[in-house]
């Protein structure tokens, strides 16, 4: 019995990690080839579904879906933004620091195709 056990180990805990289909996501993110300073990154599934966020700081992000890190495996559009935070009091508004057509899925040309396992990517921005 002990033997059938060890076994089906293998068998049991692929199952209930849903067989490798997630990969943990990280990387770097520049503009006009310098790191981001702040900023929220964004993995939007084509087909809809959960969209996974990470913040940026000095450049670095990591990706999470909910409270779990990583997401699953496929390919997503990637969206980056970087906003001015308006003073409390005052009648400022956001600006937005990042490109706009980096700002939304339907504009933005950064992609990513998601493996199971270890992912590691780098957006490069360009203002113009």
């Amino acid at each position: 019995m002990r033997r059938l056990a060890l076994a089906l180990f293998p068998l049991v805990f692929l199952a209930l990690t849903g067989c490798g289909g997630w990969g943990t996501v990280s990387g770097t993110v520049t503009l006009d080839g310098q790191p981001l300073k702040d900023g929220v990154i964004s993995f939007h599934p084509p087909a809809g579904g959960a969209t996974a966020y990470g913040t940026v700081k000095d450049g670095a992000f990591s990706i999470a879906t909910g409270q779990d890190d990583g997401l699953k495996a496929g390919k997503y559009k990637v969206t980056v933004s970087a906003s001015t935070i308006p003073k409390e009091g005052t009648t400022e508004t956001a600006k937005l620091l990042t490109p706009a057509k980096y700002a939304k899925p339907e504009s933005t040309d950064l992609e990513a195709d998601v493996k199971p396992g270890m992912n590691s990517f780098r957006f490069e921005m360009k203002s113009k």
